[in-house]
């Protein structure tokens, strides 16, 4: 009768250890780029944020009612932004949005800045022109910002 060697079943412990390196290894290169998915996420969904409110903001400059005499200086009806008469320039007072895009008057708790600067229009038709700017913190100055969103608006307003 021939006896059968049983061989042992299983992973040896040079196996198991290299197993639990390699795993370790990918861990740790995960948990490192953790930060930077973080932090990925966080300027986007300032982005997003910030785009909400440009967007808002821009309605509000559009849906401005004809003044009488046309072109006159008149505000926008939502947030108030003073629009100068056509053909002249201004830049408005900062306006000042918390986290979640609400208008605040304190600019202790506000996230975003918004200026609106009106510029000259040489044409033949009245559009009003004006640059949107908004940049976050709010805090900083526009050139120290950690981010920002700019647009170039035309109003038609005759």
């Amino acid at each position: 009768m021939k006896v059968r060697s049983l061989s042992p079943k299983g992973f040896s412990l040079v196996e198991v250890t290299l197993a639990i390196g390699i795993a370790g290894f990918c861990l740790i290169a995960l948990f490192g780029m953790l930060p930077v998915g973080l932090k990925s996420n966080q300027a986007a969904v300032q982005q997003m944020l910030a785009n909400g409110i440009l967007t808002s903001v821009v309605s509000d400059l559009k849906t401005t009612p004809v003044t009488e005499p046309r072109g006159s200086a008149t505000s926008s009806p939502r947030f108030q932004i003073p629009l100068p008469a056509q053909n002249s320039t201004g830049a408005s007072n900062p306006l000042y949005f918390t986290e979640d895009g609400r208008l605040t008057s304190d600019q202790g708790q506000s996230m975003f800045r918004l200026t609106v600067t009106f510029l000259p229009n040489s044409g033949k038709r009245s559009a009003s022109l004006a640059n949107v700017k908004i940049t976050w913190p709010s805090v900083a100055s526009t050139d120290k910002a950690s981010g920002g969103v700019e647009t170039f608006v035309a109003m038609d307003r005759n």
